[in-house]
């Protein structure tokens, strides 16, 4: 190395200095936001990632709940090493801290892309606000955004890289980062639409490609226009035969793609601080002089492709919940344009080069977008996990007890705001104060700076506060199955599981040991295969085997068989097996609450519940004892429809290979009006029995708006017990 080279590699290194320390600064932050993060709550997400990665670990394939199961990611795969640690807690611990560093790498492709448009100084302000933005708030959760956004920063740049210096190898680069964030999180196929835009726009103004339209006629240009909107039907017909929900999308739901569209635009917008998505907008319409910088016309290309491809993801992906799952501000799609939006931002700032039309015209664009979005969701249910930017907007309805109508309002005049600060900052009327410009840019983007790293610690802090809650409910130890079970492995059988929708996810992600999930009327919970076993015999023997050591009976299911430990904050019971399970009793049909819960929709169909006793040995035969309560609801004056009747009869298979009554021995039907009690006793078979409850329904809220909110539609709070004749 030449001695002129060395004090040139040594600024460099030097540069680096205070990118590297931001970096350290803000992952050290984010991997003590993963510290304070007591357990998951994203379910289905974070188990089902859980269990691939597991069992990647434990056998080399990927697999749910024992069942192989395709390839769906690479980050299974990197996390999988961490699950050779014990117990569960210092797997976590792990995997939550390396993440946080893992995302906050973002920074260093930040950096260089910015550095292709920018100077250094504007190029620090661009990559420390990239990791200091909203989504940085995802690090540590057990998703695959954490590994996702660093890799569609790093493809991102790779591409503006091969737009600006196009060759072999700039071109293979590019793709393969753009590949692999795909097989990172499929959702960033749309960098691979990116990158097919920046190369159409490089080979349309290819020199060639110049010389052959220069020779084109009227006609010509006529006929190309149609090829290409053919080509786009072409594209857009193919993915929709490759992809059932953009075919739903675009050929059903045209008009919700726009509507929630627009809500992820706007809560994009700002949480990043409206000024930044108004720049990602307003550069694409810099003049032609700037667009022959270097790097600017890449940037442009890259910033209007990104735009595109990623804003028609995410109207396709909101529109296709809409009518699949609920209606969401699906922000989190979008999150991967921020670093492009701070790009931009810095090169206005430094440039001031954006014509004063585009900047109105795209402040007109996003205070369109921040007026459409709704707000009231982000601030009801914080923390919102699908637009963490709407996080700064809670920060001020719930500390500082800003009502809906206030928060809207002045979110709207800081868009106007940011307006004129661009007018200001970012184009020819700078000049006007140039003196004062430079500072007052710098404040501008430590302003930025701000905004992004209070949304981010805001929506971090409710994701803490959500799990610390959901952690407090969790049967303690948290871990107590895989104490009591050793090596050994568990199938949880269960009923009313879809009371608690976090309690039974919680404890099998706390505790490896559990292989499966079952119960016995339907309300398994996925992610994975979850089964309603057979009814083999009437002494209670279910098929199939499950083939574990251990059977986790919660929720009222009983068992026979050794007990090796009990929960009562589970209320479960952890029992040996030495073959296929065997029923003791169960019920089906009660809430958590002790309510058996109709059909809202149609109260004309009754409530209905059932006990069944597979094991007579003992106390299992006598008199069963049924009881109706309504007592906790007392209406004046109104007569509830409440005619019940119980049946009573021998327990047998039914069509379904489940328990049903096969002969019946006896019935009673009863009037249960409100706040009131009724008890029915009948007497049982000597064998096997069942006794059932069909009773009328009514809706609270429908029968007394003072009642509450309670608009489920109730039969009575039902208990069975045996009693000796």
């Amino acid at each position: 190395m030449s001695a002129s080279a060395k004090p040139d590699v040594r600024a460099r290194v030097e540069g680096l200095v205070p990118l590297v320390g931001a970096y350290l600064l803000l992952a050290t932050i984010y991997a003590w936001q993963a510290w304070r993060r007591e357990t998951p709550t994203i379910f289905s997400d974070e188990l089902e990632t859980t269990q691939i990665s597991r069992a990647i670990a434990d056998t080399g394939e990927p697999a749910r709940r024992g069942d192989p199961y395709g390839f769906t990611s690479l980050v299974p795969w990197l996390t999988a090493p961490f699950w050779w640690l014990d117990p569960v807690a210092n797997a976590y611990e792990a995997i939550k801290t390396f993440q946080a560093f893992v995302m906050a790498t973002a920074i260093f492709p930040a950096y260089l892309l910015a550095r292709r448009v920018v100077s250094p100084g504007w190029a620090y302000f661009a990559a420390v606000a990239t990791i200091a933005a909203p989504a940085l708030s995802y690090a540590p959760i057990l998703v695959e955004e954490p590994w996702a956004y660093p890799a569609a920063t790093l493809a991102l740049w790779l591409t503006v890289r091969a737009v600006d210096e196009p060759g072999r190898w700039s071109i293979g680069l590019a793709l393969g980062a753009c590949i692999a964030a795909v097989l990172l999180r499929s959702q960033l196929a749309a960098l691979l639409g990116t990158l097919a835009i920046g190369l159409i726009a490089l080979g349309w103004r290819s020199s060639a490609m110049r010389r052959w339209r220069a020779t084109w006629s009227a006609w010509d240009r006529v006929g190309a226009a149609v090829l290409g909107v053919g080509a786009v039907i072409t594209v857009v017909a193919f993915l929709g035969h490759r992809s059932q929900e953009w075919e739903v999308a675009t050929t059903l739901w045209k008009g919700r793609m726009v509507e929630y569209g627009s809500w992820a635009g706007g809560a994009f917008a700002i949480g990043i601080g409206m000024l930044p998505a108004i720049a990602l907008l307003a550069v694409l319409a810099v003049p032609r002089v700037e667009r022959e910088r270097t790097g600017v016309r890449a940037l442009v290309t890259v910033s209007a492709g990104a735009v595109v491809s990623f804003g028609w993801y995410a109207a396709i992906k909101g529109a296709y919940l809409s009518t699949t799952f609920s209606s969401l501000i699906v922000e989190r799609n979008l999150v991967y344009l921020a670093p492009l939006a701070f790009v931009a931002t810095a090169y206005l700032l430094e440039r001031a080069a954006a014509p004063i039309w585009a900047v109105l015209v795209a402040g007109a664009a996003v205070l369109g977008l921040v007026v459409w979005v709704p707000v009231d969701r982000g601030l009801d249910n914080f923390p919102y996990y699908e637009a963490h930017g709407l996080a700064i907007l809670a920060l001020a309805n719930r500390e500082w007890s800003w009502p809906l109508g206030r928060v809207e309002n002045v979110v709207q005049l800081l868009t106007l705001v940011c307006i004129v600060l661009l007018l200001l900052a970012g184009t020819r009327l700078r000049r006007r104060a140039a003196s004062i410009a430079g500072p007052a840019a710098v404040v501008l983007a430590v302003a930025l700076v701000g905004w992004n790293l209070t949304a981010e610690v805001y929506a971090s802090i409710g994701e803490h506060d959500f799990s610390a809650r959901v952690e407090k409910n969790i049967p303690k130890p948290n871990d107590w199955v895989d104490r009591a079970a050793g090596d050994g492995s568990v199938v949880v059988l269960g009923q009313r599981m879809n009371d608690n929708p976090l309690g039974v996810p919680s404890t099998e992600f706390w505790n490896r040991s559990i292989a499966k999930v079952w119960s016995v009327d339907g309300t398994g919970p996925g992610p994975g295969h979850t089964l309603t076993p057979d009814l083999e015999d009437i002494d209670g023997t279910l098929w199939p085997d499950p083939g574990t050591d251990f059977v986790l009976a919660a929720n009222g299911v009983e068992v026979v068989g050794e007990q090796v430990a009990t929960n009562p904050d589970a209320n479960a019971a952890l029992v040996r097996l030495d073959g296929p399970i065997r029923l003791r009793a169960n019920q089906t049909g009660i809430a958590a609450d002790g309510w058996v819960v109709g059909d809202a929709g149609d109260e004309s169909v009754p409530a209905r519940a059932a006990y069944n006793r597979f094991d007579v040995s003992g106390s299992g035969t006598g008199n069963a004892v049924v009881t109706l309560s309504r007592e906790t609801f007392c209406p004046e004056d109104v007569r509830l429809p409440g005619v019940a009747r119980v049946r009573i009869g021998e327990l047998g298979r039914g069509a379904d290979k489940q328990p049903a009554i096969a002969r019946e021995t006896g019935s009673e039907i009863v009037y249960v009006p409100g706040c009131a009690v009724r008890t029915v006793v009948l007497p049982t078979p000597d064998g096997p029995w069942r006794a059932e409850v069909a009773i009328d329904t009514f809706v609270p809220a429908a029968i007394d708006p003072g009642s509450g909110s309670e608009r489920r539609a109730l039969g009575a709070r039902v208990s069975f017990d045996v009693a000796p004749r």
